[in-house]
C-alpha cells in the first residue's frame, strides 16, 4: 500500500486527485492540507468522497508532512 499526501487539497486539482486516488485499492490517502479547511473532513469540503476517505485537511508546514506520507502531490 502506498500512501499519499495532497499538498493543497481543497481545489479542483486536490478534489480529482481525491477521488482517483481514494478508488485506487494500492493507494492510501493519509493527509490532505487545506488553509482554508483545516480541521474539517475532506468529505465535508467534497461530499462526494463520503465514505470513501475519512481525514481530516490540515494546515501544517510540508516539513511537518515529511513521514505522513510515500508520495505527495502539490
Amino acid at each position: 500500500m502506498v500512501r499519499i499526501g495532497i499538498v493543497g487539497a481543497s481545489g479542483y486539482t486536490g478534489a480529482e486527485l481525491a477521488r482517483i486516488l481514494c478508488n485506487h485499492p494500492e493507494v492510501e490517502l493519509t493527509v490532505a492540507t487545506s488553509r482554508q479547511y483545516a480541521g474539517k473532513p475532506l468529505s465535508h469540503v467534497f461530499p462526494a468522497l463520503q465514505s470513501r476517505v475519512d481525514i481530516l485537511c490540515e494546515d501544517l508546514p510540508v516539513e511537518a508532512l515529511v513521514d505522513r506520507a510515500d508520495f505527495f502531490f502539490t
